[in-house]
C-alpha cells in the first residue's frame, strides 16, 4: 500500500514565525479555472536543502528526488535509509544519525530542532543531507518503507514543497495500491 504522508496546503495553515503566510488565489478565465500561490517555501511539508542553513550549500534543484529505504518511528541502522521520526531530533542524535550513514531525515515538527538553536540543522544540512519537516506519520504504523520524495526543481532555492509517500512493499510503487483508493 502506499501512504500520503504530505500536510495540504490550504489558506490559513500554521508558517513559521516570519515566514510569507500560504494563500491561494483562484480566478475564472472564460471555461478555465487558473490559481497562484504565494507562499514561503518552507511550508507545510518541505524540504530544507542545505542552502537552507549554509549559503554555499546544495540548493533544492541539486537534490534528485528520494527513492530509498525508510525507517519510520523506529530506530535502527540508518545507513542508506531515510529516518522519519515524529518528534525533533537533539544535537547528539543529529550527530549520531549522520555518523551512521543516514541520506534523508524527516520530522512531524515544524522544525527538526528542539528549541531555538538550530544545531540539529546545523549538524545535518552541514552533512550535505537534507531534511523534510510537516509530515503527516499519525496514523503509519512504526516500521520500516520505502520512502519517495518528490521537491520542486526551483533553481538555487533554500527549500520547497516536497511530496512524500511512504511504500509497505516496493512493488506497490509500480501497481499504484495507495492508501487513498
Amino acid at each position: 500500500m502506499l501512504i500520503d504522508v504530505t500536510k495540504p496546503l490550504y489558506n490559513g495553515i500554521n508558517v513559521w514565525p516570519g515566514d510569507t503566510p500560504f494563500e491561494r488565489v483562484t480566478r475564472e478565465v472564460g471555461d478555465f479555472t487558473s490559481s497562484s500561490v504565494t507562499m514561503s517555501l518552507h511550508t507545510g511539508t518541505h524540504i530544507d536543502a542545505p542552502r537552507h542553513r549554509f549559503k554555499g550549500g546544495r540548493p533544492v534543484d541539486e537534490i534528485f528526488p528520494f527513492i530509498v529505504p525508510a525507517l519510520v518511528k523506529i530506530s535502527g541502522d540508518p545507513a542508506g535509509k531515510a529516518v522519519l521520526l515524529d518528534r525533533p531530533v537533539t544535537p547528539s542524535e543529529a550527530e549520531e544519525l549522520v555518523n551512521g550513514g543516514m541520506v534523508l531525515i524527516g520530522t512531524t515538527s515544524i522544525s527538526i530542532d528542539h528549541g531555538e538553536q538550530m544545531e540539529a540543522h546545523a549538524i545535518i544540512l552541514g552533512a550535505g543531507i537534507p531534511v523534510i519537516e510537516n509530515l503527516e506519520l499519525a496514523s503509519v504504523t512504526p516500521g520500516e518503507y520505502t520512502v519517495l520524495a518528490f521537491p520542486l526543481k526551483i533553481t538555487g532555492a533554500d527549500g520547497s514543497p516536497v511530496r512524500v509517500i511512504l511504500a509497505e512493499n516496493p512493488e506497490d510503487i509500480f501497481h499504484g495500491r495507495g492508501s487513498n483508493d
